[in-house]
């Protein structure tokens, strides 16, 4: 399998592989020599990889969003008010946002395969404490730890994908990332729906199973997930293909110097040295994974890494628009659908509808319908528009290209708050209530993912202490929503809850409009503060 190669700048284009779905587009980062960096893996194992990981997310998720159909029955068992039982819902989510302070440092210092490993055995541990528990007090102690251990996915999950994967992959990689942490708030519920109800053991039977889910996950990641953590050599690369004089190419230009499928393309600093030669003209073999290797791994400490500056340097992100945004984005969508998931029980049981609990968790159906085509449109259909617009450029690229992606369905989430907001006020249809539900998914997995892609671009330097601050500070949002959710719309309404969300949901996607125009500009000047310079831009010390 030959290739032609070009040069540009100081690079050269060489081939990788056969896969052919890349629209010519050059791979950044670049792959090294090394024979540990896990972006020459196997894609096939990639990927397992990933969902071996992602797994963390929705075990997680499945535990914590299943106790919303049980809410009627737990108040009866424990004697307590709905407000009381709620706050195993809301407190639940505080820690599983906050976790994310502890856990991405520990898998800075110590490795991603390590923090993962802890938490989830740690979950597996607190879910069968939660099972056992026999008073109300027992119960939210293992509902706060069990948010806790399971935090550990949050961030580091999107920041595995920033190794496995390269740029131009990520938003259809995120995306099931995405649809893992999502579509367990659906399924748990649906799930739980049936077990409530029919189980002899009732909630109890359903934890069981999250415990059982969770000690699988265990072992998902010990055989599956190798150590991911690298320490990428700085290449220099432009950001647009040129030949020699300085012009551009196009995509077609590049597929047709390409002999048969080898359209997957990568820089190499030109050279002499083994390190500065172009690796596998012909193609890059991949690098086999040791199974047993990856078995017996377990800490793999940066002794270069400081705890404290780690644990600090997320908090000082927020001097960055783009991450302020993104937790904008994610906390209002989430909130949107969070406030219904904890409300529905309530709302549904007595008539005019009069649902079961299994009736209630059927509802669960539309949101997994609302989560599938939010992943399609925010993952997959998002790549194929963020490669329109950089060999619309010339090649050139830059991250606020990855924004433009929201514009085919921006509109849906705010539409769907509009919906619930009539539907559930006048008490129409259970299908017109199930139909907002959906669009309000959709949004949950739509504009979170577009936003998470573009603060990884953005900022890839601090990708994971982005990643730790977005998801400590979106569910910190959503747990102020929830926390007054029931208690809210019983004083205030529907109408008055869902257009007030409405406004929060449209106004966060619109805030994507000064990050295209001056995203770049904003960082630059941010990046160049004595605040960014000092905790930001030396990783290490």
């Amino acid at each position: 399998m030959a290739a032609d190669l070009r040069t540009f700048d100081h690079h050269v284009i060489v081939a990788l592989d056969g896969s052919n779905h890349h629209h010519g587009i050059a791979l950044v980062p670049p792959p090294s020599n090394d024979p540990r960096d896990p972006l020459r893996w196997p894609r096939w194992f990639k990927i397992v990889a990933l969902v071996a990981t992602a797994m963390c997310n929705f075990t997680g998720n499945f535990a914590g969003a299943g106790f919303s159909v049980a809410i009627v029955v737990l108040e009866m068992q424990f004697r307590k008010s709905a407000s009381d039982v709620n706050t195993l819902l809301t407190f639940n989510f505080l820690t599983l946002g906050l976790g994310n302070l502890f856990w991405v440092p520990f898998g800075v210092k110590y490795g991603k395969r390590a923090s993962l490993i802890v938490s989830m055995a740690m979950l597996f541990a607190v879910l069968c404490w939660t099972a056992k528990a026999s008073t109300f007090n027992s119960l939210l102690a293992a509902r706060c730890l069990s948010g806790f251990a399971a935090s550990a996915g949050e961030s580091i999950v999107p920041g595995i994908v920033n190794d496995l994967f390269f740029l131009h992959e990520r938003a259809s990689m995120m995306s099931i990332y995405i649809i893992f942490t999502t579509s367990a708030t659906a399924l748990g519920p649906l799930i739980a729906g049936y077990m409530v109800q029919y189980s002899k053991g009732s909630w109890r039977d359903y934890v069981w199973l999250c415990a059982a889910l969770a000690g699988f996950n265990l072992l998902l990641l010990i055989f599956l997930y190798p150590e991911s953590n690298f320490n990428r050599p700085s290449i220099p690369h432009s950001d647009t293909l040129t030949e020699d004089t300085g012009t551009p190419y196009t995509s077609g230009e590049i597929k047709g110097n390409m002999k048969g499928d080898t359209a997957h393309l990568g820089f190499v600093e030109p050279g002499n040295d083994q390190h500065d030669t172009p690796i596998g003209v012909q193609h890059v073999d991949h690098i086999p994974v040791s199974w047993s290797r990856t078995c017996l791994s377990f800490f793999t400490v940066d002794h270069h890494v400081s705890l404290l500056t780690v644990a600090v340097r997320p908090l000082v992100v927020l001097i960055h628009p783009a991450v302020v945004w993104a937790v904008f984005v994610y906390g209002t969508s989430l909130a949107a659908q969070v406030i219904l998931i904890f409300n529905l029980p309530s709302f549904l049981t007595p008539p005019p509808y009069s649902f079961s609990s299994s009736a209630i968790g059927l509802m669960q159906v539309a949101a997994l319908i609302g989560f599938f085509f939010g992943m399609i449109a925010g993952g997959y259909l998002g790549d194929i528009i963020t490669v329109k617009q950089i060999l619309r450029a010339g090649g050139h690229s830059f991250p606020e290209q990855r924004l433009m992606a929201l514009i085919p369905g921006f509109v849906i989430a705010p539409a769907g708050c509009i919906l619930i907001a009539f539907a559930c006020s006048e008490k129409l249809h259970w299908v017109s209530i199930a139909f907002g539900f959906g669009m309000v998914s959709f949004g949950t997995v739509y504009a979170p993912n577009i936003a998470l892609t573009y603060v990884i671009e953005r900022h890839q330097d601090i990708a994971a202490e982005s990643l730790v601050l977005i998801n400590a500070f979106k569910n910190l949002v959503t747990f102020l929503f929830t926390y007054v959710a029931v208690s809210w719309i019983a004083s205030q309404g529907w109408v008055q809850v869902y257009m007030i969300m409405f406004m929060l949901v449209a106004l966060a996607t619109l805030g994507a409009i000064p990050s295209y125009i001056w995203g770049e500009e904003m960082a630059a000047r941010i990046e160049a503060t004595q605040l960014h310079q000092r905790y930001l831009t030396n990783q290490r010390k």
